[in-house]
């Protein structure tokens, strides 16, 4: 046999659909592997043939949010609580309700950001559970929360880490063991609407 003709076959092969189909995709895995990661990451649920699934819990999406000595530190003022102003500054009563105005848009926008937010870093056994405790009429103990969720969230760090989510933001309250939603809670609820339904595997 011819030396081109065996040269020409391995270039046949080599440049055959499969070997550039492969080629091609490990160099793209490669060059975006962090943006890949972070798709990933954002991803709550991933159904895969045959009926199983691959789900991120809260206890991955809080392990991703900064801890609380990462943060720098914001002074804490009470709500409705006013701010004392220099003796001698005068505003008329138009540029009063112009700042009161433009107070109630940036809190107002903050709260949309934060909630988008929440959107995103909640993960959906989350909010199913933000969801549950929404219409109590009563605050409800921690161990009548285990008892009910066991079922669905076996992992007891996974329960935890749910709490702790709600929690740290203000969507909840613990009080003597007692589990209450706050009004912050309920009006990130009402803000969010309802939760799109998933299909059953």
């Amino acid at each position: 046999m011819d030396i081109a003709a065996i040269i020409l076959d391995y270039l046949r092969v080599l440049f055959s659909w499969p070997v550039v189909t492969g080629v091609i995709a490990i160099s793209a895995i490669c060059l975006f592997k962090s943006d890949i990661k972070l798709l990933m990451s954002r991803i709550a649920k991933i159904r895969f043939p045959g009926g199983s699934e691959l789900s991120t819990s809260q206890l991955e999406r809080t392990k991703e949010e900064k801890t609380e000595s990462e943060r720098p530190e914001v002074p804490q003022v009470e709500a409705n609580q006013p701010v004392p102003l220099p003796a001698d500054l005068e505003f008329t009563q138009q540029q009063l309700e112009a700042v009161r105005q433009l107070y109630l848009n940036e809190r107002a926008n903050a709260y949309l950001w934060e909630y988008r937010y929440l959107n995103y870093f909640l993960a959906y056994q989350t909010q199913q559970v933000l969801d549950w405790l929404v219409p109590m009429s009563a605050p409800i103990s921690r161990s009548l929360f285990d008892n009910i969720w066991t079922p669905y969230i076996p992992i007891v760090q996974e329960r935890d880490a749910i709490i702790n989510a709600l929690q740290a933001h203000y969507l909840i309250g613990m009080d003597s063991g007692l589990i209450s939603v706050t009004p912050k809670g309920q009006e990130y609820h009402q803000w969010r609407g309802p939760l799109p339904q998933r299909e059953a595997t």
